[in-house]
């Protein structure tokens, strides 16, 4: 079982060994594609582009999963942290209450008040989902899920999207043509996303920005 980040270093490390590896490989798989246009060329383009996605993905969703781990684990008392993280952590609770009535609704506002001075219970189990096709509304929402400024990543919505789609073309066996300067352009727009969230992510956690 892998270690959960009950420290900031041990999250820091964590997120930095997962982007690590799937850098390396990354890596490894550019540099297997010929320079000069080839049948070679063109297969070895149309394999790494659903690497490239699946990397990126898998490097949200752990990476996030990781944060929010984090942030959970410290138990925090509900009236201490940001929104989203009280509706995690009140998520339960609140699925349970039938709200029909003005009398059923102060019951809630009062249950709600009584919550609050109590230590968090914050969701982590299936909360990030990156729903196998990472559009960017879907990032958006996993930013939000974590507290993380999702204006950051408006830049790059278009190739977010670009990705999923030439993935799902190539995965789905239909004949997509990668240029080899415009797969390039993708793999490091790509690494430049994922340090990106890294970034964000570890500045939240040092920040301590998970906090009301």
């Amino acid at each position: 079982m892998a270690r959960k980040p009950y420290s900031l270093n041990e999250l820091i490390r964590l997120i930095d060994d997962d982007y690590a590896w799937r850098r390396k490989e990354l890596k490894i798989i550019q540099n297997q594609i010929p320079s000069t246009p080839s049948p070679k060329q063109n297969a070895a383009l149309r394999f790494a582009v659903p690497i490239l996605y699946a990397h990126w993905e898998g490097f949200v969703k752990k990476a996030c999963e990781l944060y929010l781990e984090f942030v959970a684990a410290k138990h925090l008392k509900n009236d201490e942290l940001q929104p989203q993280f009280i509706a995690l952590s009140m998520s339960k609770k609140l699925g349970n209450l039938e709200i029909k009535n003005l009398e059923e609704k102060s019951k809630t506002v009062e249950f709600l008040l009584n919550e609050m001075n109590k230590n968090s219970n914050i969701l982590t189990k299936n909360v990030i989902q990156t729903k196998s096709n990472l559009r960017y509304n879907v990032l958006e929402e996993i930013l939000f899920v974590i507290g993380i400024d999702q204006s950051k990543f408006l830049h790059k919505s278009s190739l977010i999207n670009d990705l999923v789609d030439a993935r799902n073309n190539i995965a789905h066996g239909n004949y997509l043509r990668v240029e080899f300067d415009t797969y390039g352009i993708m793999h490091d727009d790509t690494q430049t996303m994922m340090e990106l969230l890294k970034t964000e992510i570890e500045n939240a956690a040092v920040l301590e920005l998970y906090k009301k």
